[in-house]
């Protein structure tokens, strides 16, 4: 995760034409009691109790996150056991610290209890037109149909020779334009850089160079639909939009790598569902004709599903034959999969006879 800004870098952030003109007085950091540090409900419901409109309440949000948790590299790593949003947040609550991936957790559970269209982002960070290639994180949200960014990480302070967490509010980081965002953090999903034009990755990392003409991309349009879609889908059409999103420098490549290959698992595990399941109907399937004779009219129910068991496993193989799956063990997996489906599918043929006969 991001080891924040260097102090030289701070002192940038305080002139990012992104920021909000919020009034003179907001830029305060806010004090919440520590009775509502129990759960992320009570945070929320503090919040929207004190603060009137969705500005001012995310502002409340966002000061008093960069101003009360403690930075820690040391805890770089509780992501990587608590991978779900909420649990991250309620871990980053009560402890009061931890890196960018806490703060961010944090920030998009409570907005999103707030009422507010909010999103976990992913990227990396370019400074001095530099890759971090440590990657980073930060909230993106919706209000009013319009998007902004936030990162309570960056507006917290910065790291004092990579060792030393110094606190210092700082407001460009709250509410922040996406054109502007993109300069200084670059989502690995292009649909998060919430912009009509989306920017090739090495159009920010490499200023200056000649690069393609950007394709009008209808963010609003494949924001409604990643909303609609299930994990496996989400992770399929953000490898798709990485793809197409011109040269992938370093760390983009790394991602796209990781991730094919939690696709692929995510894949064949939901295959392997699919297979479970029809084992289970086909066992059911089984018994119901040894154990009860069928005359011809419920043969021809049992027959269509044993038609329907089939079309579902031949729909499952074509699946597994489209992918060429990278690594050795998925592709040792798939193969097995396939076998034991040839031999489910032998079984279904063998009952087919045996129905057919009565």
């Amino acid at each position: 995760m991001l080891k924040l800004l260097l102090p030289v870098l701070l002192g940038l952030c305080f002139l990012c034409p992104g920021a909000r003109a919020l009034p003179a007085d907001a830029y305060v950091a806010v004090n919440i009691p520590a009775r509502y540090m129990v759960s992320l409900d009570a945070l929320a419901s503090y919040i929207r109790a004190n603060y009137n409109g969705t500005e001012a309440q995310l502002w409340a949000l966002y000061s008093w996150e960069a101003s009360r948790l403690r930075y820690n590299l040391s805890k770089r790593d509780v992501q990587l056991n608590i991978t779900n949003p909420d649990e991250l947040a309620l871990w980053t609550l009560k402890s009061g610290e931890g890196v960018c991936a806490n703060f961010a957790a944090l920030f998009y559970a409570v907005a999103r209890r707030l009422g507010v269209e909010a999103y976990l982002v992913g990227g990396y960070a370019v400074t001095h037109n530099n890759v971090r290639d440590d990657g980073h994180e930060w909230v993106g949200c919706v209000i009013e149909g319009k998007p902004f960014f936030f990162d309570p990480t960056w507006g917290g302070g910065y790291m004092l020779n990579d060792a030393q967490y110094v606190h210092r509010l700082n407001a460009a980081y709250f509410m922040v334009k996406p054109e502007d965002m993109v300069r200084t953090h670059m989502p690995e999903d292009p649909l998060f850089q919430f912009l009509d034009f989306p920017h090739y990755y090495d159009e920010i990392d490499n200023p200056g160079v000649d690069h393609p003409v950007s394709v009008y991309f209808n963010w609003r349009d494949s924001l409604a639909t990643y909303n609609r879609q299930d994990t496996l889908a989400r992770l399929g059409g953000q490898l798709a939009r990485m793809r197409r999103n011109g040269f992938a420098n370093d760390w983009i490549s790394g991602e796209i790598l990781r991730l094919q290959h939690n696709y692929e698992a995510m894949l064949l595990n939901r295959q392997v569902d699919v297979f479970n399941d029809c084992v289970d109907r086909s066992n059911k399937l089984i018994a119901r004709v040894n154990n009860r004779p069928a005359d011809g009219s419920n043969a021809q129910i049992l027959l269509r599903e044993v038609a329907d068991i089939r079309k579902t496993l031949v729909a499952m193989a074509d699946v597994l034959d489209e992918v060429d799956f990278s690594s050795d063990a998925l592709v040792k997996g798939a193969a097995k999969l396939q076998q034991q489906s040839e031999s489910l599918l032998s079984t279904l043929s063998k009952l087919e006879i045996t129905l057919n006969k009565r």
